[in-house]
């Protein structure tokens, strides 16, 4: 295939994927929110570029993308099924294991930390909520030309928030370090040592006991 063929698809899916944001101007009551709520989240991790994500906004990044797929899915069986598509079914059907999986891994902290905090990262959570959105109520068609555009939109939201966050002075969080939402490295030997300092127990060197 030629170049100037591929280009001409790929122009072709950017634009549907365009159009279908503006086919039913009701789907911003619903893509809006989202859109709103992730430029939030960018913002205020370019602006406080030491804090990190926690398991426990993994876990509610994950919720937020079970709670749109569900509602999503919804639709499709309105109606008599009239908005039913199986492409799209099997789609939202992956997303949505997709969210169930971050959810369960939030829960478990099985994975690492830099690998789940990746996975449930506002960046790809909240773009697959919006893609999600486009498939069911945009009424996006999916093609292969669709699906490779919407991976390099991606790439360009990436590049975006790199943007972001150097135009965005960050600073360090006013309560300082405080691993808020992360695993607890509270261990038993400090609270042995927190016993040997008292005497060995209730009295110890303080009068030998009770």
């Amino acid at each position: 295939m030629a170049i100037g063929q591929i280009l001409s698809n790929l122009w072709a899916a950017f634009v549907e994927v365009l159009r279908s944001m503006f086919k039913d101007p009701s789907v911003f009551w619903f893509l809006g929110p989202v859109l709103l709520f992730w430029l939030i989240l960018e913002i205020y991790f370019s602006k406080y570029k030491k804090e990190e994500l926690g398991w426990n906004t993994a876990l509610g990044n994950g919720l937020s993308v079970f709670w749109i797929l569900i509602v999503c899915i919804k639709y499709l069986f309105e109606n008599h099924m009239a908005n039913f598509e199986w492409q799209k079914f099997i789609a939202l059907m992956v997303i949505l294991v997709y969210a169930f999986f971050i959810i369960i891994n939030s829960f478990s902290h099985k994975l690492k930390e830099n690998v789940s905090f990746l996975l449930a990262s506002p960046t790809i959570t909240y773009y697959l909520s919006g893609v999600a959105i486009l498939w069911t109520y945009g009424e996006l068609k999916i093609t292969i030309w669709v699906l490779i555009v919407l991976i390099l939109c991606y790439v360009l939201v990436l590049i975006f928030e790199l943007i972001l966050k150097r135009l965005i002075k960050g600073k360090e969080t006013s309560l300082g370090d405080t691993n808020f939402g992360k695993e607890s490295e509270f261990k038993e030997t400090d609270l042995n040592n927190q016993e040997n300092n008292f005497g060995g127990g209730f009295g110890g060197n303080l009068g030998g006991g009770f």
